[in-house]
C-alpha cells in the first residue's frame, strides 16, 4: 500500500506473508528459517551476483539475506522504494532466448536490488524494465515473482514477467498483492463500487418496513468487503483502506502506514500447508519507507520493536545489520 501525507510526502509498506521465517525461529517442523538481515548496498560497486555482475550508481537499503545479492524489499537514496512478490504465473527465459530480444538478464530474486541500485525513479524503472527480461537457467535459484516500485513523487509501476521472461508493465494504482496477474486485481475492484466509508445511521425501508441498522450503522458503508485472507480480497481492503484514510502529517506518516496495514496481516495458524499442519503461511515481517527521508522501519511478526534504518550514501561496502529482537515495553 502507499498512502500520502497532507504536506505530500509518500509513504509506501508491504507486509511480507510467507511459511518460511526471516528474522526468528520458526516451529523445527514447519519450515526453514532464512537468515534474514538488514542489507545495504553503497554507490558505485560491483555487485557479486549470480548474473553477470552489476555496477551500483545509488546507495540502498533493505531487508535480504546475509552474503547474497537480493532484496525482498528496500529504498535508495532517491527515495525509491520497491518490492517483490509472488507470481505463480511468472515466466522467465534463458540469455540466448533474451539476447536475441535485446534484454538483460537478471534473475528474479536479484531484480530489486538490480533496479533500486540502477534506477532514480519510476521513470528510469520503467525505462529498465523494456531492457531487462527475468533469466532462468539450472544454475537460477529463482522463484516466480512480480514487482512494485514507488517514487517519492507517489508514481507507482508494477512489472510482471509474463512474456517469457519479459515485463508486462502497469501503472500502480495504489496497492500491490501476489497472484494473479495484475490485470485481474484492477478488474475484481470493479465489483466494489457499492462500498463507501459513510455510516448508515438512518437504515433503510424494504418496501414500507424500516429496517433499523445495528450499532447506529457503525461500519455499514463497508459492509461487504471481503474478510478472507486471499490475495484478491486482501488487495480490495488495501485499495478501499489506503484510498480513505483520514489526512495526516509527515511526522505521523509511518504510524498512519503501520495502522493501514494491520487488516491484511496474517496471524499463523490461518494458512495452514494442506500437506503440513505444522506449516502456516502467515506475515513474517512488516515493512514500512518513508520516501522523504529514505528511511525504512521493519517490525518482525515476534518483536514488537520496531528497527529503523536511513541509506546511507557514504558506506564503501555491502554491509548485512541484524534487525532489533527485542520488546521494549512502557511499563505503568
Amino acid at each position: 500500500m502507499q498512502i500520502k501525507s497532507i504536506e505530500g510526502d509518500t509513504f509506501w509498506g508491504r507486509t511480507m506473508d510467507f511459511a518460511d521465517t526471516f528474522f526468528h525461529d520458526n516451529d523445527p517442523q514447519g519450515g526453514k528459517n532464512f537468515p534474514g538481515k538488514i542489507t545495504s548496498f553503497p554507490r558505485g560497486i560491483k555487485v557479486p551476483s549470480q548474473t553477470p555482475d552489476w555496477t551500483t550508481q545509488y546507495a540502498a537499503t533493505g531487508v535480504g539475506v546475509a552474503g547474497t545479492a537480493g532484496l525482498f524489499d528496500g529504498v535508495n537514496e532517491h527515495g525509491l522504494a520497491g518490492d517483490m512478490q509472488v507470481l505463480i504465473e511468472a515466466t522467465d527465459a534463458n540469455q540466448e532466448s533474451l539476447s536475441q530480444r535485446g534484454l538483460k538478464g537478471v534473475f528474479s530474486t536479484e531484480f530489486v536490488s538490480y533496479i533500486l541500485t540502477t534506477c532514480k525513479n519510476v521513470a528510469d524503472v520503467k525505462a529498465a524494465a523494456a531492457k531487462t527480461g527475468i533469466l532462468g537457467d539450472e544454475a537460477a535459484q529463482g522463484l516466480p515473482l512480480h514487482y512494485a516500485f514507488v517514487d517519492a513523487t507517489g508514481a507507482g509501476v508494477v512489472l510482471e514477467p509474463v512474456d517469457h521472461g519479459a515485463f508486462k508493465v502497469y501503472d500502480n494504482v495504489g496497492a500491490m498483492t501476489n497472484s494473479p496477474e495484475y490485470s485481474y486485481h484492477l478488474t475484481n475492484i470493479r465489483n466494489y463500487v457499492s462500498l463507501d466509508t459513510t455510516n448508515r445511521g438512518q437504515g433503510s425501508k424494504i418496501g414500507d418496513y424500516q429496517l433499523q441498522p445495528i450499532e447506529l450503522g457503525t461500519g455499514y458503508g463497508m459492509f461487504g468487503m471481503p474478510g478472507d485472507y486471499t490475495s484478491p480480497s486482501r488487495f480490495v481492503r488495501a485499495m478501499l483502506i489506503a484510498h480513505n484514510i483520514a489526512p495526516f502529517h509527515s511526522a505521523d506518516g509511518i504510524q498512519q502506514l503501520y495502522n493501514a496495514f494491520k487488516s491484511v496481516m496474517v496471524p499463523e495458524g490461518l494458512g495452514k500447508d494442506a500437506d503440513n499442519a505444522h506449516r502456516t503461511d502467515s506475515t513474517q515481517y512488516w515493512a514500512g519507507f518513508d520516501l522523504s527521508k529514505c528511511t525504512m522501519t521493519v517490525q518482525d511478526s515476534h518483536y514488537m520493536t520496531p528497527t529503523v534504518k536511513t541509506v546511507d550514501p557514504d558506506i564503501t561496502e555491502i554491509t548485512y545489520q541484524d534487525l532489533g529482537k527485542t520488546f521494549e515495553a512502557h511499563v505503568l
